[in-house]
């Protein structure tokens, strides 16, 4: 995140001053912090595992209604109160929203005010500069602006700007199981570090296959079930991947809840992976509980793949390539 910064090294106040990536990680940080608690249980804010122009995406849990978010945070203002930002390069997702804070020291928390512009909106509002654009305005829209409309209130984020964006505030449409005394309560790995191998390999396969054109994003701390975001920076378009490390037994029978990883005794991964639509978990699996919560159970042969399985499996060593394929088909890799 590219930060304009006083030419004196210590600012007007004489507080010394962030470097450019510090102000950008701090504002990128109290800004999650707040979206999260400004609807608590409803959103989540995942990062992206390689900056390429986008830093949050907030997310409604158990959705995936999620909007890419560039954040671009100034320090200081002008000597007349006004705050200016450039913007060196911005994608031109319709979905996407340039969030514009002001984070002053010595304290560096959040104006009582900013920006939340849609990215559509921002390129009608902002002045051209070269390949980016200028953006200048009052946080006390003391003057009449079009950016004026853009201004909400920090502490209520949820109200003025997620509940305000086209579908956001839709009911959440998701199956509900039964939890009666006969479901199988299956207890949780043993080992979190086994199920996060998984999660890093297929996250190293996806960037390898995607590349600068597709963003991974993932939550600081999981809540539902996505455990990546992946957002196509060609098409804008959004898919989201629950992933499940699976352990195979001495039979050679994997104990699933949603599998798309074996992995064998020595660490090595399977030859086959299995990528399954979300809609079919129901009819491959059956209905357990993990600790109170409901969810889906099931297991099936790896040496003699069951008839069921066959239109999931895909060779491991292929599988990024085929995941952006079905997330992202209209795009010839």
């Amino acid at each position: 995140m590219a930060l304009l910064q006083p030419s004196d090294p210590d600012d007007a106040a004489g507080f010394p001053r962030l470097i450019d990536t510090q102000l950008g990680s701090v504002a990128e940080d109290r800004l999650a912090t707040t979206i999260q608690l400004s609807a608590p249980g409803t959103v989540t804010v995942a990062l992206p595992l390689l900056d390429l122009g986008f830093d949050l995406y907030p997310r409604g849990i158990r959705t995936l209604r999620c909007h890419p978010v560039q954040v671009k945070a100034r320090s200081f203002l002008e000597p007349d109160g006004e705050f200016q930002a450039s913007v060196g390069s911005l994608h031109a997702d319709p979905n996407g929203y340039l969030l514009m804070p002001f984070i002053p020291p010595p304290d560096w928390q959040l104006h009582a005010r900013l920006w939340a512009i849609p990215i559509p909106e921002f390129l009608k509002i902002a002045r051209p500069n070269g390949d980016g654009y200028l953006f200048s305005g009052y946080l006390d829209a003391r003057f009449a602006s079009a950016a004026n409309e853009f201004l909400v209130d920090t502490n209520r984020l949820h109200q003025q700007w997620l509940d305000r964006i086209p579908g956001w505030k839709q009911p959440v449409r998701a199956p509900r199981l039964k939890t009666d005394s006969n479901i199988e309560d299956v207890p949780r790995p043993a080992s979190r570090a086994f199920g996060k191998y998984g999660g890093l390999w297929l996250a190293s396969q996806l960037m390898r296959a995607g590349l600068e054109n597709v963003v991974l994003a993932q939550d600081r701390l999981r809540v539902d079930c996505v455990d990546l975001l992946l957002h196509d920076l060609r098409t804008y378009a959004m898919g989201g991947l629950a992933i499940h490390t699976s352990s195979v037994n001495p039979r050679d029978i994997v104990q699933i809840f949603v599998v798309i990883l074996p992995c064998l005794d020595d660490g090595a991964l399977s030859d086959s992976a299995f990528v399954i639509p979300s809609a079919d978990i129901p009819t491959l699996t059956t209905v357990s509980s993990d600790r109170g919560d409901p969810g889906y159970q099931g297991s099936f042969r790896l040496d003699q793949l069951a008839e069921k399985m066959r239109p999931f499996a895909v060779p491991t060593r292929q599988l990024g390539v085929t995941l952006l394929d079905r997330l992202f088909p209209t795009q010839h890799r």
